[in-house]
């Protein structure tokens, strides 16, 4: 890990794909919504708060951050926007998924310091700028 004047961010595409995701996404659950209110289920609505809009603005806030110092740092935001986009997109599972986010940090370790640097480094290439 190298703590300098470099900075690192996520790529520019691996972002805007990311949030085209969570836009679709939403959408996809609003229209769920929407259709649901009209058959009379209102469970749908009172999900759509914890289920749809908390995680689409974690996504947003970690996709404005300001560059990371290590490669580390923009690896867990990219896992990070990843699992919850799970959230958005699969809510019989959010609570799961939610449990789950230390795995991310789990991953991105191992991805770093067990991977061998021919698999590692198109990936890290991939989504690291």
């Amino acid at each position: 890990m190298q703590f300098g004047t470099a900075r690192l961010d996520i790529r520019p595409t691996i972002r805007i794909a990311l949030l085209a995701v969570l836009a679709t996404a939403s959408l996809a659950r609003a229209v769920g919504m929407i259709a649901a209110l009209r058959a009379g289920n209102e469970e749908p609505l009172l999900a759509f708060p914890m289920t749809v809009v908390f995680p689409a603005v974690l996504v947003i806030l970690l996709a404005v951050m300001p560059p990371a110092r290590s490669r580390e740092g923009v690896l867990m935001r990219v896992g990070t926007m990843i699992q919850l986009l799970l959230i958005v997109m699969l809510p019989a599972f959010g609570l799961y998924l939610a449990l789950g986010l230390p795995v991310v940090f789990l991953c991105v370790e191992l991805f770093e310091t067990r991977l061998p640097a021919a698999v590692r480094a198109p990936i890290v290439k991939l989504l690291v700028a």
